[in-house]
């Protein structure tokens, strides 16, 4: 014995039968178009974000290496101050070692 509802679905023309089905595939398509659409606007929107971190990550490494090389030259500049000091002064200690023998030598020697 058939259901109500099988005996509903016999009822139908084929005519009804075939405006339901193309109905509901015409909703579907169109429902299927804006899923895709959205599906799409989706990936595109991801990939403008995975676009704008990337942008972000080789900015930030970028001004991160800018600032390691600055730093880097300072400190050099400032080592290479500091070893030209010490030289100097090695060479100005040497010299004043040298006028002081020189000035106790003349002073044996004047006084003998």
């Amino acid at each position: 014995m058939p259901t109500i509802l099988e005996g509903f679905n016999e009822q139908r023309t084929p005519m009804s039968r075939a405006l339901r089905t193309k109905k509901s595939a015409k909703k579907e398509g169109l429902l299927g178009h804006v899923n895709n659409h959205m599906h799409d606007k989706c990936y595109s929107n991801l990939l403008l974000l995975l676009l704008l971190l990337l942008l972000v990550v080789v900015i930030v490494v970028v001004v991160v290496v800018v600032v390691v090389v600055a730093v880097l030259v300072v400190v050099v500049v400032v080592v290479a101050v500091l070893v030209v000091v010490v030289v100097v002064a090695e060479i100005v200690v040497i010299v004043v070692v040298v006028v002081v023998v020189v000035v106790v030598v003349v002073v044996i020697v004047v006084l003998k």
